[in-house]
């Protein structure tokens, strides 16, 4: 009788060990912090989508290896949009139903300005540092961005030109991304008082390079200014050297990747960019980053990744100064309290979470981006 019960009381106490074994594996596993990406992946330009994603699974690799958030590990939810009206708004309502805090994205301003009411007006924050439009500048609502705006890129372009003494300049739009490119073009036109020409074209449709080219080099520009994503860049760099161009080619961050120089090749060389990143970084947590981006992607660092990273990291700092359980109004309580050292330098956010930061000329030169120096603006 007395083994009988000493047997039950055996089980009983392997029995409430399992149990307290449970609830402590319980608490070793707290609840993650969910951030989406909505990006394009699979649409025209998805190769960008490729590097933004691969960046900002590198930030969450890092953040969760020394600890997460206050103990709490981040969880990257990713989703394509397509590069579709409809592909974003499905793309942003399924990591919403999941419970993200913020959406990083998107890829392009037009997206982003489509995908804006409908996060914004779920109450999850937009983020995102590949938006440049002004469409979206000085709102207090949910939205904010690591990327300069159009108002800036616009008064540096038209100082650049300035410098160079360029009085007449051709602008080539790529309509794909009206919100981006007719916005850039309409900050700068007042701080430039040369002759304009324009040509527009959408690199969703099909493309009629020879009456592009022979519209762009009708007034013989002395510069071509090119707001054109990274392959219609290099492309058409390619056109008007096969026509004999031989002025000024200007590109915009959009274009800023290694694959122009695949697409573009010796047509390429000499062409500036005008961006606010700066490809010659030498800080040791820009080194390492780049390190880690070859070694675990095979990949070399570029400017989509290392946004995409920077974005990862503000939003794992600031997240760590909220509430155990933060709101996206937290959130950005957070980021507009503070100032971020980031691998891309300083960051700070206005009343509005908009950013200013510096611009800067950067040459392709031996098949590399030089940056020539910051672009001074009166």
């Amino acid at each position: 009788m007395v083994k009988k019960h000493c047997a039950s009381l055996a089980v009983v106490l392997a029995f409430l060990a399992m149990t307290a074994a449970g609830l402590i594996s319980c608490k070793q596993a707290p609840k993650p912090i969910k951030i989406g990406l909505s990006i394009n992946l699979s649409g025209r330009g998805g190769t960008a989508g490729e590097y933004i994603r691969d960046g900002a699974l590198l930030g969450v690799e890092d953040i969760n290896a020394t600890g997460g958030i206050n103990g709490r590990p981040i969880e990257l939810l990713i989703e394509d949009d397509l590069n579709t009206k409809e592909g974003i708004l499905a793309a942003d309502g399924r990591l919403i139903d999941q419970g993200v805090i913020a959406i990083i994205g998107h890829s392009f301003s037009q997206n982003t300005v489509i995908a804006h009411p409908f996060v914004t007006g779920r109450n999850t924050m937009l983020f995102t540092p590949y938006t440049a439009t002004t469409q979206l500048t000085g709102q207090d609502d949910l939205f904010c961005r690591t990327a300069v705006d159009d108002n800036l890129y616009g008064k540096a372009l038209a100082a650049l030109l300035n410098q160079c003494g360029i009085n007449n300049v051709a602008f080539l739009l790529d309509m794909s991304n009206q919100s981006f490119v007719e916005d850039y073009l309409e900050h700068t036109t007042p701080h430039f008082s040369g002759t304009v020409a324009v040509e527009r074209f959408n690199s969703k449709k099909e493309v009629d390079w020879p009456q592009i080219e022979d519209g762009l080099l009708a007034n013989n520009p002395q510069a071509i200014v090119m707001l054109t994503e990274v392959s219609m860049t290099g492309i058409g760099a390619q056109k008007l050297a096969g026509r004999g161009f031989s002025g000024e080619l200007i590109a915009s961050v959009w274009a800023q990747s290694p694959d122009l120089m695949r697409f573009g090749g010796k047509a390429v060389e000499g062409m500036t960019l005008i961006t606010f990143i700066n490809p010659n970084l030498t800080s040791p947590e820009y080194l390492k980053f780049t390190a880690k981006m070859l070694d675990k992607f095979n990949k070399p660092a570029t400017a989509r990744s290392a946004r995409a990273y920077e974005a990862i990291q503000i939003l794992g700092e600031a997240l760590r100064s909220c509430p155990a359980n933060p709101t996206p109004a937290d959130l950005k309580a957070a980021l507009l309290a503070s100032r971020f050292s980031t691998l891309l330098g300083p960051v700070s956010f206005d009343a509005s979470c908009d950013v200013d930061r510096p611009v800067y000329a950067v040459r392709i030169e031996d098949g590399r981006f030089i940056n020539s120096g910051e672009i001074r603006i009166e």
